[in-house]
């Protein structure tokens, strides 16, 4: 007995090479065109044409996050509303930042004021990082360490605390309790309880593979997108998502207790050197 094979799905017709001075020529066009108000454009670039895929008014990531660029495509471009800071008085002035890559990964970088248009080198950011996932390519390393997630969060929770807190000033307890460790193996000892937060600091892959399977984070990001996302984006996704360490590090030391404020820099420090990189 024979059986005849399944047919298979016609592929998607791949999307043809698409130069980057070509990009950068159909970018410009687009910024000089009158166009509909938007916060977000994305647009697929092919030999022959440029067309238009989402065009958004409301929050951008909800486009582009999970977004595959479809295969007739060979390139990407995002055109984003954006507010510039100008040198040297830093007055503001609306403005529109373009990005465009093909399939290799060569990369396009445009902003485009009242005034002129500017080709720029070197994008970052979570859209740049966006794009690149859309065409199925990896982001940039992550320089940040794993641990600054949870030491964001603790910092975090303390200034939440610190600055709504009634009553009796805010204690050390009060601050181990919300210290984001196994609540089994926390400690009041300030050296312990660091050497406890940075020892089961986990791997930003670990922490993105679990979050694709659906385990809490706490960031806003879908099991979906974090799928979607690789390690490096997956991490600069959840540091973007709070306050510079630096910055609530001394605005904590600032607002509590000079009794918890040390014992936090002390902790901190224990974390550091527990860390396993």
């Amino acid at each position: 007995m024979t059986t005849d094979p399944l047919p298979l799905p016609e592929a998607e017709p791949s999307g043809g090479a698409i130069s980057t001075s070509a990009i950068s020529q159909r970018l410009g066009a687009l910024l000089d065109e009158p166009r509909p108000s938007a916060l977000l454009t994305v647009v697929g670039f092919s030999p022959a044409d440029t067309t238009v895929i989402h065009r958004t008014l409301d929050r951008p990531d909800d486009i582009l996050l999970g977004f595959e660029l479809a295969g007739r495509y060979g390139g990407l471009g995002v055109i984003a509303s954006s507010v510039i800071s100008t040198s040297p008085d830093q007055a503001h002035q609306d403005g529109s930042l373009a990005l465009g890559l093909n399939r290799s990964g060569d990369t396009v970088s445009m902003l485009k004021t009242s005034e002129r248009t500017l080709t720029t080198t070197n994008p970052q950011g979570w859209l740049m990082d966006a794009c690149l996932r859309a065409v199925s390519l990896p982001t940039q390393p992550c320089t940040v360490a794993a641990l600054a997630l949870p030491i964001a969060l603790w910092l975090d929770r303390l200034m939440v605390a610190l600055v709504h807190h009634s009553g009796p000033p805010l204690g050390w307890s009060d601050a181990v309790d919300l210290c984001p460790t196994p609540r089994r193996w926390r400690s009041v000892d300030p050296v312990d309880l660091g050497i406890t937060l940075g020892s089961t600091a986990q791997s930003w892959r670990t922490l993105r593979l679990a979050a694709a399977r659906g385990a809490p984070t706490p960031v806003d990001v879908s099991a979906k997108h974090a799928a979607w996302m690789d390690d490096a984006m997956f991490a600069r996704w959840c540091m973007g998502a709070f306050p510079d360490t630096a910055s609530l590090r001394c605005d904590v030391d600032f607002l509590a207790p000079p009794a918890v404020a040390e014992g936090i820099e002390v902790a901190l420090r224990a974390a550091w050197l527990a860390f396993d990189r």
